[in-house]
């Protein structure tokens, strides 16, 4: 269940490379300003040229700081993923140690109530409707 979200972002991270990859290419082959290599006069045609390559280069940094933002998200996510799962665990320690307590405090209780019926049964106590404990027969006989 932790790892779903990191592999949503993962995938979305993909996508969004790949998109960027695809418009890079498709803005490439598209491109009717760009002049090929071996057509292209010598004179004038290579600012045209270098100002298509500066453009493209320009777009391409500008992805490359979506993708370094993206990734330092990313980062962050894990790192709050990782915090949670920790305090997490850390709360379930904890209940576990207070179940053991409280079984142990059961266990303490149960003894007790053993102690009192067999102390009953064999005449030493006598425990009346309100709670009261009487030793052997004396007071309390009225109640």
């Amino acid at each position: 269940m932790k790892a779903l979200p990191a592999i949503i972002f993962a995938l979305g991270m993909t996508a969004v490379v790949a998109v960027a990859m695809f418009l890079i290419g498709a803005n490439a082959l598209v491109n009717q300003n760009s002049v090929p290599v071996l057509n292209a006069p010598s004179t004038g045609a290579g600012a045209v040229q270098n100002a298509s390559f500066s453009a493209d280069q320009q777009q391409a940094a500008q992805l490359e700081q979506l993708v370094a933002q993206y990734q330092a998200r990313e980062k962050q996510y894990q790192a709050e993923l990782n915090d949670a799962a920790q305090h997490l665990t850390q709360a379930n320690q904890q209940l576990d140690q207070a179940n053991q307590q409280l079984d142990q405090a059961s266990q303490q209780v149960q003894a007790y109530q053993q102690t009192l019926e067999r102390l009953q049964e064999i005449g030493l106590i006598r425990i009346d409707q309100n709670g009261r404990i009487f030793l052997g027969r004396q007071g309390g006989d009225g109640d």
